[in-house]
């Protein structure tokens, strides 16, 4: 036994001398693209990095230009003898070129997929310079036209040297990792797997594969040198209850010896969709309500940051979430995985974004648009294609009919998805004209804002009607919500462009819950959205440059009274919440207040006297009714079992009058 575990130490420790090398490459120089001097002024900047991380909050104007990245690569003779050497790029935004000794390697346009060129044919031994012109201006030919949302230019996800032997598996797929593992059938009893390795040989050595297959605590639980594998018993992927990962490593052979090795995690689910009882993982219907989210931390414009993807996965988690939209873009595989990990069911998608009701039509009919973003689902697809998160690939948000129809290209994104990836199901955002879009792909989401911009109605009655219209089609609720800034405060339903009170923005979600919670048919309950996100089209709440439609606020310090009625309603863990405790400074003493809560009942007490206990509704809420606050301080405090919360505000009669009288004075001054 000694001997044995001798020999596969040393042969794991051949096998990753020997497999491929991958390095960051972090430090680059940078300048304007425009400066052709001889020796122009260089800023050394660590990649990721941007050149918009705060400008877009000044104003509409924010810079899209074009700007230079450089840096040395430093080569002997032996490093480079009988290697290839590969630049993969995990995102630049928006369209990039590249050049190895002032030679041109290649081009991608569309910032938010990887992509990766061989550069072994350009470098020399010594100092070889690497060059990427990078623009985020604006293009008809490059995806995304338009959107809510800013375009940051730059090196914006890492970079990677990687080194192998001559023989490889092959990085060049779509800037994917080479290796697709393909879920053919999976049941609790069984799981039929299918291994697709894409290799890159340029001799004429013989090779083999060889895959293995293990599982969380390490244990390799198969291993062949064929494509197919059947696992008996696989513990399945089941979402928040069990987010069960296997590891699956495929190594390259040659002569016996591990040449590459590249691992890819994947988890072991089947899902369906029914138009009238929603979304089913391995058999059981799971309700897949949660939020929508770019992926963009505090003041990280935009940059690949794993720090502030992990807190928001937490934040996510944490709030009881079962699906995550991600908009409006494809999210990096990093951002995919903590999905993966957490057992939260994801919504990918195509950087296709349309207008909204702002002027643009997102989409025109021009064939190198086409191009590229066909080109950009090619790459969303293979490149995520092993996360267990991702069900639904999404092909486009509010695109219109007002300008060039498209339908037909919508169809042929749905055909080239389900050639890639027969058993993921497809999807888009609509806002309009549901009747245009039917039958386009396997499902649909709504973005409807009743109670905000949506004055008449509500959101259930339209659901229904669309539900009926719909058909064998299901049909979901993927944007809903109100604006909030938690600086503002009020109870009144005033929403003006620079009112945003977030007690109004708790209401509107309130009614919304209260319509959706038990319409099953709806797939997804996604609402608008996590946290509030920089716009440099908005000039409006408490911020200029800021849709704040957010449940948590931008810098992830405040989740906001909207934040705790959805945990109230989605969370497992004990929850108890004074709803408007930042409303401090009041001016009338009669008042209601909130509660959010899972527990069945709560006490209110007022200044250290018992008012009494409340039940909770069907959504969350327990409302303690006619309230009387007393002239100055007054602590708020309620009480279910062990837990406790307690708020305080202060009442001012005389700010009340104040302020009657100068806004008498304003009426009078206008008249």
């Amino acid at each position: 036994m000694k001997q044995v575990l001798i020999i596969i130490s040393c042969l794991l420790t051949f096998a990753t001398t020997n497999a491929r090398e991958v390095t960051a490459l972090k430090e680059w120089k940078w300048y304007p693209a425009y400066d052709v001097s001889r020796n122009p002024k260089m800023t050394d900047v660590t990649v990721p990095h941007t050149w918009n991380l705060m400008d877009v909050f000044q104003g509409m104007k924010y810079e899209r230009g074009t700007y230079l990245y450089e840096r040395i690569l430093t080569l002997t003779d032996g490093q480079r003898k009988d290697k290839r050497f590969f630049l993969k790029f995990d995102g630049v935004n928006s369209y990039a070129e590249v050049a190895v000794n002032q030679q041109y390697v290649g081009y991608h346009a569309g910032g938010y997929t990887a992509f990766c060129l061989e550069i072994t044919d350009k470098l020399l031994s010594g100092d070889n310079k690497l060059s990427v012109v990078v623009s985020n201006a604006y293009r008809t030919d490059v995806a995304p036209l338009a959107g809510d949302f800013n375009i940051y230019g730059g090196i914006t996800r890492p970079v990677w040297l990687i080194v192998t032997e001559r023989d490889c598996i092959s990085p060049l797929d779509y800037g994917s990792n080479g290796v697709y593992i393909h879920q053919d059938k999976v049941t609790p009893e069984q799981a039929e797997l299918r291994i697709e390795t894409i290799l890159s040989q340029t001799s004429s050595k013989q090779s083999e594969l060889r895959m293995s297959i293990i599982d969380k605590e390490g244990r390799v639980v198969a291993k062949t040198n064929e494509a197919r594998v059947i696992l008996k018993n696989p513990i399945l992927w089941n979402g928040r209850k069990n987010p069960y990962l296997y590891t699956v490593r495929v190594e390259l052979i040659q002569n016996g010896r591990v040449i590459d090795c590249v691992e890819e995690q994947t988890g072991l689910r089947y899902f369906s969709l029914d138009a009238d009882k929603g979304f089913f993982l391995n058999g059981q219907h799971l309700d897949l309500h949660g939020v929508c989210r770019h992926e963009e931390g505090y003041q990280t414009g935009g940059l690949y940051n794993e720090a502030a993807m992990r807190q928001d996965a937490d934040i996510i988690s944490e709030l009881g979430c079962t699906g995550v939209r991600f908009v409006h873009y494809p999210h990096s595989k990093y951002d995919v995985q903590q999905y993966d990990e957490r057992g939260i069911v994801v919504w990918q998608e195509l950087n296709l974004a349309g207008p909204g009701g702002y002027n643009s039509p997102g989409y025109i009919k021009n064939p190198q648009l086409e191009a590229n973003v066909m080109q950009n689902l090619i790459e969303m697809v293979k490149q995520h294609y092993n996360s267990p998160a991702i069900c639904f690939w999404s092909l486009c948000n509010e695109l219109s009919f007002k300008y060039d129809e498209p339908a037909s290209f919508l169809r042929k994104l749905h055909e080239k998805a389900k050639e890639l990836d027969p058993q993921r199901l497809t999807t888009l955002a609509i806002c309009y004209n549901q009747d245009k879009f039917q039958g386009i792909t396997d499902c649909i989401g709504w973005n409807k804002y009743f109670g905000y911009y949506e004055k008449k109605g509500g959101v259930g009655d339209f659901m229904d009607k669309a539900h009926h219209e719909a058909g064998l089609q299901p049909i979901g609720l993927c944007e809903y919500g109100a604006a909030g800034s938690h600086l503002q405060h009020g109870f009144e339903p005033k929403v003006t462009n620079k009112i945003h009170y977030e007690e109004n923005q708790a209401r509107v979600h309130e009614e919304n819950w209260r319509d959706m919670h038990t319409r099953d048919y709806a797939w997804c309950k996604f609402i608008w959205q996590y946290a509030d996100n920089p716009s440099s089209i908005r000039d409006e709440g408490d911020q200029r440059g800021m849709n704040d439609k957010g449940i948590v606020s931008y810098d992830r310090m405040v989740r906001k009274d909207a934040y705790y009625f959805y945990k109230a309603n989605w969370s497992s863990e004990p929850v108890l919440y004074i709803a408007a405790r930042r409303y401090m400074q009041r001016t009338e003493a009669k008042t209601d207040v909130k509660v959010y809560t899972n527990q069945p009942q709560a006490t209110l007490y007022l200044n250290g006297k018992r008012i009494g206990k409340g039940k909770r509704d069907e959504i969350g809420r327990i409302v303690f009714k006619g309230i009387t606050l007393r002239q100055g301080e007054n602590v708020i405090r309620v009480t279910a079992g062990k837990l406790v919360d307690e708020c305080r505000c202060t009442l001012n009669r005389n700010n009340k009058q104040e302020q009657t009288t100068q806004e008498d004075r304003l009426d009078g001054a206008v008249n």
